[in-house]
């Protein structure tokens, strides 16, 4: 017997995080709830504003630039809320942290034994700029892109086969079952290109725009802004409201409040602790927070010849008081964690306090036994993120008072990721935004060769059990494997976990209809409205 879930894709409701920062990336989501009885091209203005006379415009500040325009290459925040707007996936998040419905696709069924999923698309919808309709050609051409570039190719390795027996009809088989396989689907990364645009540009997306979402690009002007114009074709009827979206990086927080109080701006999509105290008090800017998925962290290269025993990373973990960095840094607003990077709003969190407390004593300890002794370390941090640049000077400070000499070096953006990617640090101050699966949160950052296994750690049990933590079906069986493998890698320490941020966004009154979610995802923008 097989599984059939068909989903009418409805009245939108509001939507999720959650690896980097930083990530980043984590950087990184997607929307869509459905209400049975409407389909897609049924939507109503439920934003509750009144449109407006004149082109609508929202002017939206973010933290840093973006890298990339190509969905397939980015793995940064600052790419990812560029370019959700401009792609649909074949799988959608909705407003309910870790819950998928169809996307493009408008139905799908799951065979018995978990290994066949057949998806029928929506018919009719057109990439930008073109005539071109969305198939299932597209589909496969995408899929097998997304592994050719590498950056989310292990979220497809356990496919076999991609096949097209009609143009609206898609069948993926699976060597084993994946049980966060919807669930990649639905990123928002994992987007359907138009194979023409691609091919016209040299393979390349960096300044392209191959999609078919809500908004199409106008002009990118780096550094400065990037200008999404409203997509008149767009599939969903009705959607988006705006005519206009306007990103723009601004690194600076006084600099975002600034801007978001003269009305130079109408929503700093993430707000940091010391935005939100200063905006608290502005009667033409609501802050709206949720559960986060932005996790913070202590990179240590396990590489590094000072760093690749165990104890000295373990010694480390101990001597950092994870609280006081989050009442200096964080004013006492993130939630620490203590054992694990899953947060405590997830099922899969483990509850491990390895590091409850701080304890000086066995951190010296620890380094005695590693016979590491006069240790003089670099820590890095982007320049981007000053509250990050602060944390690791509060790390410098703690880890004297266990004889380790540390030096801090605040990086441009470009030039620190560059570098963690290439393994060229001993310690970091970064973190991962916006995933939903357990997967996600360990599998590339901790199993052996992981795409984002910057700390070069390597456990071959922690792989195993990640290994066998994808391919396991039912949640609660998920979660002890995942239990098993979170306590191996908090005993190793690759990373000394901080915190997990509270997800907090400020508009001003004249905007409705956001949805403020814990994956940091803007693409709740199509059902935007500004007045």
């Amino acid at each position: 017997m097989k599984r059939w879930m068909v989903v009418i894709l409805g009245m939108m409701l509001a939507l999720i995080a959650a690896c980097s920062d930083g990530g980043t990336k984590g950087a990184n989501t997607g929307d869509a709830g459905v209400q049975a009885g409407n389909s897609a091209n049924e939507q109503t203005n439920t934003s509750g504003s009144t449109p407006a006379a004149g082109p609508k415009v929202l002017r939206v500040a973010i933290q840093a630039e973006g890298k990339t325009l190509d969905p397939h290459l980015a793995a940064d925040a600052g790419s990812i809320h560029l370019i959700e707007n401009m792609y649909n996936s074949l799988m959608s998040y909705t407003k309910n942290y870790g819950e998928v419905v169809p996307g493009l696709a408008q139905s799908y069924t799951i065979s018995e034994d978990e290994l066949t999923y057949t998806f029928k698309l929506h018919q009719g919808v057109k990439f930008h700029n073109s005539d071109k309709e969305v198939t299932s050609e597209d589909v496969k051409y995408s899929i097998n892109r997304i592994v050719e570039q590498k950056v989310h190719a292990s979220e497809f390795e356990l496919v076999s086969s991609v096949e097209t027996p009609d143009p609206y009809t898609i069948v993926i088989k699976l060597k084993q079952p994946m049980a966060p396989f919807l669930s990649y689907l639905a990123h928002p990364m994992n987007a359907i290109v138009n194979k023409d645009v691609v091919e016209a540009n040299g393979g390349k997306l960096d300044g392209a725009d191959a999609g078919s979402g809500p908004f199409q690009l106008e002009e990118w002007k780096k550094d400065q802004q990037l200008v999404l114009k409203k997509n008149p074709n767009y599939f969903e009827q009705g959607l988006p409201y705006l005519d206009q979206v306007i990103f723009k990086p601004i690194t600076d927080e006084t600099a975002r409040t600034t801007a978001i109080r003269n009305g130079e701006i109408d929503l700093i999509l993430e707000t940091t602790a010391k935005e939100n105290e200063v905006l608290a008090k502005e009667q033409d800017v609501k802050l709206e927070s949720v559960p986060g998925t932005f996790w913070e962290y202590v990179g240590i290269n396990a590489k590094d010849p000072a760093l690749k025993d165990p104890k000295v990373r373990q010694a480390i973990a101990y001597a950092i008081d994870r609280q006081q960095i989050n009442q200096l840094v964080k004013f006492g607003k993130a939630t620490v964690l203590d054992g694990a990077n899953i947060p405590p709003n997830h099922w899969a969190f483990p509850d491990l306090k390895l590091y409850e407390k701080r304890d000086v004593e066995k951190a010296k300890q620890l380094l005695q036994e590693a016979g590491a002794a006069n240790l003089k370390l670099t820590i890095k941090a982007g320049s981007d993120w000053d509250y990050q640049v602060q944390a690791a000077q509060i790390v410098k400070q703690q880890l004297k008072d266990i004889g380790i000499e540390v030096t801090v070096q605040a990086q441009e953006s470009g030039v620190f990721f560059d570098a963690l990617g290439k393994g060229d640090f001993q310690m970091d101050v970064v973190g991962w935004s916006g995933f939903v699966d357990p997967d996600e949160y360990l599998y590339n950052i901790f199993h052996t060769g992981g795409a984002w296994n910057q700390q070069g750690y390597s456990n071959p049990e922690v792989d195993k059990l990640l290994e066998q933590g994808r391919t396991t079906v039912g949640d609660d069986a998920r979660k002890e494997i995942y239990k098993q493998a979170q306590k191996l890698i908090a005993e190793d320490a690759p990373m000394v976990f901080l915190y997990m941020n509270e997800r907090t966004a400020a508009y001003r009154t004249s905007v409705s209809g956001f949805e403020v979610e814990p994956t940091v995802s803007t693409i709740s923008l199509k059902r935007t409205d500004i007045k």
